[in-house]
């Protein structure tokens, strides 16, 4: 009996310690004012083109966490092809994708970069009843990673897809701070701590555009290569979770469908990671990115001969 009540008393306090906590915890946001946000429906092409430069060949790299390796196999197989992008758009994950790539960078060089990172480079928890993970290392890996350039002076067109939860709107970031627009993309709704810029509040772009293909036609893209990693497979384990978030994820890519199948290619790799937070099976990522791109090249090939070049 005084082992149970021991027991009891040293929930009862365990209970309270957590309430302390969660009433004490901040509900700051991440706060950033640099950051220029447009409209999906008020983006404007943002280069002049040349007639001899047509088609011209924008990217959209779709979300979807640590299959955000798999973006490294398809740019290995672009690059390989001598298949170059001259717009880039990424929803979340595809958003660190995106801006490795506007920075002109070959892919060896992304290649070394991305292996040389492990988790710890971008988490930092946070003590926030807005979320658990603050973002702002990913915004300082990205910033380091890509020469601290803003977003309007890098040579690759470049927009980065966020969701603005005060007009339940989709935005493209298009000019500011390169870290800070990815963190942006990337706030997992209740994992990431929102970001806010001015009056709005930004979260993951994918919740309203998983594979930003209409925002790279916005941007001036006449052939658009959209990559689905996350829609492609779904599998779904045992377990209420598991469920809960294969549920939430099929109500995303249901609600992504038809503006992903408006891209004119669209590469689908099969991989699905053991875990959602872990490195480990990166190799594998990339492998099936590069493999599945391999296989689509010569229809890539076709489609831009076909559209004049």
């Amino acid at each position: 009996m005084v082992n149970k009540n021991r027991y009891r008393l040293m929930l009862f306090l365990f209970m309270i310690s957590l309430l302390i906590v969660a009433t004490a915890c901040s509900s700051t946001y991440n706060q950033y004012d640099g950051l220029k946000a447009v409209p999906f429906n008020e983006v404007k092409r943002k280069s002049v083109f040349t007639d001899k430069e047509k088609p011209v060949i924008g990217i959209a790299f779709g979300g979807g966490g640590v299959r955000g390796f798999m973006h490294l196999g398809v740019i290995k197989a672009l690059e390989e092809a001598d298949i170059k992008a001259k717009v880039v758009t990424g929803s979340s994950a595809g958003s660190i994708a995106a801006s490795l790539y506007a920075t002109g960078m070959q892919y060896e060089e992304i290649e070394r970069i991305v292996f040389e990172a492990n988790e710890s480079d971008f988490l930092d928890l946070a003590f926030s009843s807005q979320g658990f993970i603050k973002g702002r290392k990913l915004a300082q890996w990205v910033k380091e990673n890509t020469g601290e350039n803003n977003i309007e002076t890098l040579p690759i067109d470049l927009g980065i897809a966020v969701v603005d939860l005060n007009t339940r709107k989709p935005y493209l970031v298009v000019e500011g701070d390169i870290g800070e627009a990815v963190q942006a993309s990337c706030s997992i709704p209740g994992a990431f701590v929102p970001v806010k810029s001015n009056d709005k509040l930004f979260v993951d772009g994918g919740v309203m555009s998983q594979i930003p293909v209409r925002s790279a036609r916005r941007l001036g893209a006449d052939f658009v290569i959209g990559v689905d990693i996350y829609c492609a497979k779904l599998d779904v384990k045992e377990g209420m979770m598991n469920t809960t978030y294969a549920v939430a994820r099929l109500q995303t890519c249901e609600l992504s469908r038809t503006e992903m199948n408006e891209a004119d290619i669209l590469i689908r790799p099969g991989f699905e990671p053991e875990s959602a937070g872990s490195f480990e099976a990166r190799d594998v990522a990339i492998e099936e990115g590069y493999r599945a791109t391999k296989l689509i090249i010569p229809k890539i090939k076709r489609f831009i001969e076909n559209s004049g070049t």
